[in-house]
């Protein structure tokens, strides 16, 4: 059997490799016109675009006649909320005329608007070590830096512990009151790349044997 083409694509800077089986999937689309037609990049075989390489690592996984929605926190690109990242990726799968990935993200858009029966938060969760006791703004490298994940929870879920006794916003004033928050929002902000609306953290510290371990989860809306 005749060995089976590869096909390059590169996003800023970032090299992706499909196969001829890839790219006719979900076909006619950007790619089989590109390199299945006459343009130039069906002699060249290489295909330069300014699109997200994050988002296209869905799109490569979709190409390989995977499931890819609903999206994992794992592959969503860290500067975007799981709502945008879905709908950037429905304007990409439009863009590379992937009509049954678009018709996808549509449907699980419209079934994400019709679940408003009952409120969910983000969670951000991290674990990282200091050397001292102090407040948490003088921490904030350490937490960014530290082992973090994310998850979700209904808003009845806050009213268990250790949510239920989770410090707020609106429970810190004055200046070192509004550092905290800031500090607080830094981190959040760092971890998901957006901007952040805080509803409270609760943050749990342990001794080890010369250093200290904490324990920080965020919550913020969806």
């Amino acid at each position: 059997m005749e060995h089976e083409g590869k096909y390059t694509v590169t996003i800023r800077g970032s090299e992706f490799q499909l196969t001829k089986a890839q790219i006719e999937f979900d076909g006619p689309n950007y790619f089989t016109t590109c390199f299945l037609g006459d343009f130039k990049e069906s002699q060249t075989r290489h295909l330069k675009m300014s699109r997200d390489p994050g988002l296209f690592l869905i799109i490569c996984d979709y190409l390989s006649g995977y499931k890819v929605l609903p999206l994992s926190d794992r592959v969503i690109p860290v500067r975007m909320s799981p709502e945008l990242a879905l709908a950037n990726l429905k304007i990409d799968a439009a863009f590379y005329q992937l009509d049954g990935l678009v018709e996808q993200c549509a449907a699980l858009t419209t079934r994400s608007n019709q679940n408003t029966g009952e409120k969910r938060y983000l969670i951000l969760g991290c674990e990282y070590k200091h050397s001292s006791r102090g407040r948490f703004e003088s921490q904030v490298d350490e937490a960014i830096n530290g082992l973090t994940w994310s998850t979700r929870v209904t808003e009845a879920g806050l009213s268990q512990k250790p949510f239920d006794e989770m410090e707020r916003p609106e429970d810190h004033i004055g200046y070192d009151g509004l550092r905290t928050v800031s500090a607080i929002e830094s981190f959040a902000r760092a971890v998901r790349g957006v901007e952040p609306q805080l509803v409270g953290w609760h943050i749990e510290t342990t001794s080890l044997s010369f250093m200290l371990l904490s324990r920080l989860m965020v919550v913020l809306v969806v």
